[in-house]
This record gives C-alpha cells, structure tokens and sequence, in this order.
C-alpha cells in the first residue's frame, strides 16, 4: 500500500457520506477501502475492547483495507468519526499532509434526529437504548461522567450528542492542518438534491476524469425507528454470523443465494425489527434550532456559507453567541 490514503471522507454522519462512498467506488481510478469506516486514525475512540467498526489495527492491517488497489489507483475510505475525533486530523496530517479531505454537513436538527435513529439501530456496544430523543439529548453531560450509560457500551463518544453539531470546531481541526486548498465542504441537502453535481465535483477536486460509463446512484444506510431489538439483534447476528448463529449462518450461507439471503434479511429489517421513520415534534425542533444557533453562526463564518440562511436560522434570536476565536 501507499504511504497512507489519497483521500478521506472524514464525516458528517447521515448526511450521504456512505452514498458518496459507494459512488466513488464505481470509478475505475479509485480504490476505496473495505470496510468503509476503518477509524483507523481516530486513536481517542479507539479504547478498551475492540468492538464492530471501532476494531483496532495495526498498520499492516489497516493496509490490507486496500487489498487488490491498484498502483495507479486513488486511495480513499470514509470513517465518518475522523470528523468528530480530536486525534483524527493531526493523525492523518502526520501519515499524509497531502491528503485531500471531504466533509459534508447537514442541517444540525435533522441530522441529531437522524443520527439518534441510527445509534438506536446500532448493536448496543456501539448504540442507544434510550428511544426517547429530547431524553437521549439530556443525558449527554450524566454519560460524559460515566453514568446513564447503555449497559454494554463500548464507545460512549457516538452517544454525546451535543459534540456532533460542534461544525465549525471540526472544520477547523482539518483546515488548520491542511489549509483550505486541502479540505472540500459540502452540504447535504445540495448532495440529496444532485448526487450526479456533487460527485463530479468531487472528482474535480481529486483531479479526476468524469466517467464515461454512469454510474448507479442509490440510497445507503437509511434511518428508521426500532420496532423489536431482539429481532434486529437476530437479523444482525445471522446475517454476519455473529456469536452462537455462526454455525447457522454458514449453513444457510452454502445452501442459500447471496441474493435471496439479502431479501430475506431486508423483509425481517423492513416488516419485523423497523417501524416507518418517525417525524420530530416541531416545538422541539425549535427549541433546538435556538440552542444551535451559536454553532451554525460559527460554522458559517469558518466555511464562508450563509447556512444560518440556508438552514432557516435567520429568524431565530440567542442570547448565546459564540465567536470563532473562542474555538482556536
């Protein structure tokens, strides 16, 4: 393998960066690594017990995440943590000041919700047990302390929800290492209106030739609402062979087809483990989109984007500014 990755996408979460991922993956002069998220870099979520996506890896086992690259080939992989890690940009800085960062942001309440969702989906050593958002909101500073925990948790920075919409902090993290040239911001909503604009913009910035052939574009890694955690638990661990269903798995894995083994697991996903993605109430919404206000403010003057217009911020009064230099 190269030195280090050509390329990062180092985050938001839920807001298409698994799409992305999965587009750039279908152009022939880019390699990207499996599995998508290696974390490699962010070394202050890595501690304690190995646990899913947060397994630790030696260099040489983090190279072998680019098996089959080719030499003329971009390295990329998308650890959407990278955003979020205070370790993450220095870390990537020290293997490959050259690296390219790609990071897009989406819309602060809209994403916490969607995000919640997502962590309630998450095998507990990694997720949220507590359905309640407005709770889960409020039990932030108790967890930082160690407390109101998910019995089984692993990696309680996914769950300090108040961290994630800290925009401008984190922006700032990569440009101050690898200066503005370096560092590509996007917008979801821009990325959900036009996947094809912003992914040929996206090749621009890699200095890559657009495709001939078309590529397909999808919907990856949607939100929705637990209907049965022992029954998302099941779907989980036999379709990856998890723990005792590791026997049954590799049964049904020589009999069955790949492809009628993902419709069977989707139909118990979709009918069984999942309910329809819920809608947030609109007085919390409110009372959300004032509490972020500073940090939208911030993030707009860190990336030079109106998104306190953009996002609908404009009419919402705050009695808590925060400034730019505050985040130095």
């Amino acid at each position: 393998m190269k030195a280090c990755p050509d390329f990062f996408i180092a985050g938001n979460s839920k807001s298409g960066t698994t799409a992305l991922y999965h587009f750039l993956a279908q152009h022939q002069s880019i390699c990207m690594s499996n599995p998508k998220e290696p974390n490699f870099f962010a070394k202050d979520f890595l501690h304690g017990e190995s646990v899913g996506a947060f397994t630790r890896r030696s260099w040489e086992e983090y190279s072998c995440c680019f098996a089959g690259a080719r030499p003329e080939q971009l390295l990329g992989e998308g650890s959407a943590c990278y955003l979020y890690s205070h370790a993450a940009a220095a870390s990537i800085f020290k293997a490959n000041p050259d690296a390219k960062i790609i990071v897009i942001f989406r819309e602060p309440v809209d994403f916490l919700f969607s995000y919640h969702l997502q962590m309630l989906q998450n095998p507990v050593s990694e997720g949220e047990t507590e359905k309640n958002f407005a709770t889960a909101l409020s039990l932030e500073a108790s967890r930082k302390q160690g407390d109101g925990l998910p019995a089984g948790c692993l990696v309680p920075q996914l769950l300090y929800y108040g961290e994630r919409v800290k925009y401008a902090e984190q922006l700032l993290r990569f440009k101050e290492r690898f200066g503005s040239d370096q560092v590509r911001v996007y917008i979801y909503e821009d990325f959900k209106a036009d996947n094809e604009a912003v992914y040929g913009d996206v090749l621009d910035f890699l200095g890559l030739e657009h495709p001939r052939t078309p590529i397909t574009f999808e919907t990856h890694n949607k939100s929705r609402k637990v209907r049965s955690k022992t029954a998302q638990n099941f779907a989980f661990n036999l379709s990856h062979g998890r723990g005792w269903y590791a026997p049954l798995h590799r049964a049904i894995k020589a009999v069955v087809p790949r492809s009628a083994r993902r419709v069977l697991t989707r139909s118990v996903y979709q009918t069984v483990a999942f309910k329809p993605k819920p809608q947030i109430d609109e007085a919390l919404k409110a009372k959300l989109k004032q509490r972020f206000l500073p940090h939208v403010k911030a993030f707009s003057e860190v990336s030079g984007l109106d998104m306190v217009k953009r996002w609908g911020y404009a009419e919402i009064k705050t009695t808590q500014p925060l400034r730019v230099s505050e985040l130095m």
